[in-house]
């Protein structure tokens, strides 16, 4: 028994370090708290892309993120959804877009991040 235990500890780190290792994290920027919010606020969530796959990381549970991509040389939006997460948790998106650059946004009631990518 504990050597089942111990290879599917093996198999999910496996996996989460080979996403981790091979996607390009996408560096965002802006506002994520509010100074008037009494509870714990919770961490923004990050994102990665690995050729059209769009992973959104979340740490904590939020509710309601509008994640939204646009396409920088268009101005089209390529995807957007309202995500909920009740537990940290990571998802996965095929986004239906061209090679080019894009921008990436999270809103939120405790506000908003942007980040600017490239599919090749």
């Amino acid at each position: 028994m504990k050597h089942l235990i111990s290879t599917l500890i093996l198999i999910v780190c496996g996996m989460f370090y080979t996403q981790v290792a091979l996607c390009d994290t996408i560096p965002t920027k802006g506002k994520w708290s509010i100074e008037d919010f009494r509870s714990i606020i919770p961490a923004p969530p990050t994102a990665s892309i690995e050729g059209k796959v769009l992973t959104v990381n979340f740490v904590n549970p939020l509710t309601d993120l509008t994640v939204k991509v646009t396409d920088n040389k268009t101005g089209k939006v390529v995807y957007e959804e309202c995500i909920s997460v009740s537990a940290p948790q990571s998802k996965s998106v095929i986004l239906n877009a061209e090679n080019g650059d894009y921008t990436l946004s999270f809103t939120h009631e405790l506000g908003y991040l942007t980040g600017e990518f490239a599919i090749k």
